[in-house]
């Protein structure tokens, strides 16, 4: 027993345990996506990196929003009451949001006082299966890395039913402000962008 713990003292020993270990832990399950070599592969780097880069500005832009002391106040004269968009970053890429792209958002809805009403940090949805159809609708021809406010007046009629309910239950314009984390043109999901 006590060569055996005499062998294990050798640094080029422990070296090439580590190294065993090492090699087994990172590459011998990369088919598996939960393995700890898949996740430390260049390509998941990658896309955490960019899922993280995107999040990070979506959270700057809305501090800039709330720095600039923008309110949203209801127009209650208005019986058309519409929705309006802005952008704030146009994003990059060449896959632009159409129906039927599959996409990965992130979002915030605030009310007219720029009280943050709820955040969502990751969220996929296919354009057109009308999940979410306000945000749908208004997000077509964006790209990944775009944030876009989509303001809506607290008088808006609308057919979506948790729109309305929002709307009837804060008594308040709401501004939803989307991030794009990735859009996916090849889907082949069959949907109705009506």
């Amino acid at each position: 027993m006590n060569k055996i713990l005499d062998i294990l003292r050798i640094p080029l020993i422990k070296f090439i345990g580590i190294g065993a270990i090492l090699y087994f832990a990172l590459f011998s399950n990369k088919e598996k996506p939960d393995s700890l070599g898949n996740r430390l592969s260049k390509e998941e780097v990658s896309k955490t990196f960019n899922e993280a880069k995107n999040k990070s500005r979506f959270i700057i832009s809305s501090v800039n929003t709330a720095q600039e002391g923008k309110e949203f106040r209801p127009n209650q004269t208005n019986p058309t009451a519409k929705i309006t968009i802005e952008d704030l970053e146009i994003g990059k890429g060449e896959n632009i949001i159409s129906c039927g792209s599959e996409i990965e958002i992130a979002y915030g809805i605030y009310d007219a006082n720029n009280k943050i009403l709820k955040t969502v940090s990751s969220e996929k949805l296919t354009i057109g299966s009308n999940l979410n159809r306000i945000v749908e609708q208004n997000i077509i021809g964006m790209k990944s890395g775009g944030i876009r406010n989509i303001n809506i007046p607290n008088d808006f009629k609308s057919n979506d039913q948790k729109i309305s309910d929002m709307l009837n239950f804060y008594h308040s314009d709401l501004r939803y402000q989307i991030s794009v984390t990735s859009v996916d043109t090849n889907a082949s999901t069959q949907t109705s962008c009506q």
